[in-house]
């Protein structure tokens, strides 16, 4: 993308690109290819078209072959996730829980802190607007189908994985991933397991398909990809502008649950 571009150019597109391009967007686990806008953002007709949804004991609901984090009441309780406690490689603790809409600016944060590293996002800082970013992520959360998880530790957002359903009726089998994780929080088992959590999903809301594209040269990704039973289905080559010029290409990866 042109580094001179404004940020009001990028209020919509970009930041639909970045909720998909968090893809690249982590050093050791990158992420999807950008979601299209109509994926992200014409959700609302189809979530009340849809009739009640009935939790599980997770806080998780079904309707089609679609699942939801709901906010639900259970046994007195207020129960909104299915919050997992969680240990890293290196003996920290942290949680993973599927995302709320009050983590929309904390989740901007951690991607304009990755997007700073000039490396692993395709846009350029100049061309994001952090508050227009956390209106969409947040409208994101809180109306569309797609998967949203954190992870957290200490109260912080470190780490954050999205699958965004195809919409279209010929292909609404197939989710696009995207991840991102905090630099000091890499390498750590963190992304794998992000990974892992969204496959469950996956599987659960009965998608054929889980596409995503990587850099080349994060080789850390596509490790914990091919772990997690990824395989390549091809390279676009010069597929973004590079920050410093030139261009880069993308990785495209795919895992197929079992039928």
């Amino acid at each position: 993308m042109a580094s001179d571009s404004s940020a009001d150019e990028w209020t919509d597109r970009g930041v639909v690109a970045q909720l998909g391009e968090h893809l690249h967007g982590m050093q050791g686990v990158g992420g999807s290819s950008p979601p299209s806008s109509t994926n992200l953002w014409s959700v609302k007709s189809a979530w009340y078209r849809e009739g009640p949804l009935r939790p599980d004991e997770r806080g998780l609901c079904c309707t089609r072959s679609e699942w939801r984090k709901v906010d639900v009441m259970m046994d007195g309780d207020a129960a909104t996730s299915s919050s997992q406690a969680q240990m890293a490689r290196d003996g920290r603790h942290w949680i993973l829980r599927p995302a709320r809409p009050t983590d929309a600016r904390a989740l901007a944060q951690l991607f304009a802190a990755v997007r700073a590293e000039g490396r692993w996002l395709v846009t350029p800082p100049s061309a994001v607007s952090q508050p227009s970013e956390a209106f969409f992520i947040g409208e994101m959360i809180r109306d569309n189908d797609a998967l949203s998880l954190v992870a957290e530790a200490d109260a912080e957002v470190v780490g954050n994985v999205l699958i965004s359903v195809e919409r279209s009726v010929v292909s609404d089998h197939v989710g696009t991933l995207s991840i991102c994780v905090a630099d000091g929080w890499r390498d750590v088992g963190i992304g794998a397991a992000l990974v892992a959590a969204a496959q469950e999903w996956a599987r659960r809301a009965g998608l054929a398909k889980v596409a995503l594209g990587v850099f080349p040269d994060n080789e850390r990704a596509i490790a914990v990809y091919e772990h997690a039973g990824f395989v390549s289905e091809g390279l676009r080559r010069r597929q973004y502008r590079a920050p410093g010029g030139g261009y880069r290409d993308e990785l495209l990866m795919a895992w197929f649950p079992e039928p």
